[in-house]
C-alpha cells in the first residue's frame, strides 16, 4: 500500500497539464525551459544584430554618414 509520505512519479507532460506550481517542476523541466527562452533570446538578439548591420551598411551605401561628417566639418569652420 502507497503510504502518505510517498509520491507518485509522474511524467513531465502530465505534470504541465495538471498546473502544479513552480516550485513542484522536476530539474529536467526547469533546465528544458531556460534552454528554450535561451535559444529564443540568442534567435532575437541575431534578428536585431542582423537588422542593425543591414542598417548601417545602407546608410554608409545610401552616403548618409558623408553628409553627417560634412556638416560636423561645417560646425567647426
Amino acid at each position: 500500500m502507497k503510504q502518505e509520505i510517498e509520491q507518485v512519479r509522474e511524467v513531465g507532460s502530465s505534470r504541465h497539464a495538471s498546473g502544479k506550481e513552480n516550485h513542484e517542476l522536476s530539474i529536467g523541466d526547469v533546465l528544458r525551459k531556460a534552454r528554450n527562452e535561451l535559444v529564443t533570446k540568442r534567435i532575437l538578439i541575431a534578428i536585431v544584430l542582423i537588422l542593425l548591420v543591414t542598417a548601417i551598411v545602407f546608410l554608409a551605401v545610401d552616403g548618409f554618414f558623408l553628409r553627417v561628417i560634412d556638416s560636423l566639418i561645417g560646425l567647426v569652420e
